[in-house]
């Protein structure tokens, strides 16, 4: 039933507008060194109004890299990155999950 579609949504603590999310994508904006930067951040903020985001595939350890310039959250400086993509969504008003991906 389409009606249900633009209702929202509980999901866990969050209160989604509707039932859509942004579909993962690669975008490679990391940095060489997979620390997402500021332009990620840009990329995902600008997009937040749509309510929830699913990130693009997230390297869990060095060796689960499988792209050029994808970002990781294995380290403090990717940490730090995600915790600024994260704060930009939220202020915008949206949610976003992070998609663990690695590639072997």
């Amino acid at each position: 039933m389409m009606s249900k579609l633009w209702t929202e949504l509980k999901v866990g603590n969050m209160t989604l507008p509707h039932r859509l999310a942004m579909a993962p994508m690669t975008r490679s904006r990391a940095l060489a060194d997979g620390v997402p930067g500021e332009l990620a951040a840009e990329y995902y903020g600008q997009r937040a109004g749509l309510g929830l985001i699913i990130s693009e595939g997230t390297q869990p350890s060095d060796d689960g890299q499988g792209y050029i310039n994808s970002p990781g959250i294995y380290t403090e400086a990717h940490i730090e990155g995600w915790k600024n993509i994260t704060s930009r969504v939220h202020e915008e008003g949206g949610h976003i999950f992070i998609q663990l991906m690695h590639v072997m």
